[in-house]
Order: structure tokens, then C-alpha cells, then sequence
């Protein structure tokens, strides 16, 4: 049976990370912002057990990409033995890294 991953955040990731959070955090409410760092969590144990399972990047071959709900996506790159997460995206707005 294969290891898991290990998942790894780029600073720029983290920073989106935390843009999302705060912004669901003020529209919403905590309990809201809660869900979603939950969510990030089940998005880490999917990635981290079935790295591929995701889309690849049509414009950005050695990038993937994971919806983790619905307006947000995460790009992320695999190596060896570890996944890196680059970035968190909105689906509304960024087309150009599909």
C-alpha cells in the first residue's frame, strides 16, 4: 500500500488561504469560515491519498488543479513525495489558469 503525501503551503497559498478565510469570516459568520478551513482539511486528505485525481492544467502541464467547494479551487504541483499547494483561486474570477 502506498504512503500518503505530505502537503506542503506555498507562502503564496497560505496568504490566499487567509484572504479567503477573512473574507467568509466578515461576509458570514465564524461558524462559516470554520466550514471552510474543514473543508481545506478534507480537500489535504483527498489530495494527499489520490494526488491525480484532479484536473491538470491545460495552460500549465505540471500544475493540478482541486476544487475544494464551489467558488474555490486549489492549484497544486506533485512531487516526488510530497504535494505542494500554490495557490487558492476563485472560480469566478480566474479563468486564465484553467
Amino acid at each position: 500500500m502506498e504512503e500518503n503525501l505530505s502537503i506542503e503551503w506555498s507562502e503564496a497559498a497560505v496568504y490566499h488561504l487567509e484572504k479567503f478565510y477573512n473574507f467568509i469570516l466578515y461576509k458570514w459568520s465564524f461558524k462559516e469560515a470554520e466550514k471552510f478551513l474543514d473543508q481545506i482539511q478534507e480537500f489535504e486528505i483527498v489530495v494527499s491519498k489520490f494526488p491525480k485525481a484532479f484536473i491538470q492544467s491545460t495552460k500549465k502541464k505540471k500544475y493540478r488543479i482541486g476544487l475544494i467547494q464551489q467558488h474555490v479551487s486549489a492549484i497544486y504541483e506533485i512531487q516526488k513525495r510530497k504535494i505542494i499547494i500554490v495557490a487558492l483561486i476563485d472560480n469566478r474570477a480566474q479563468p486564465k489558469f484553467r
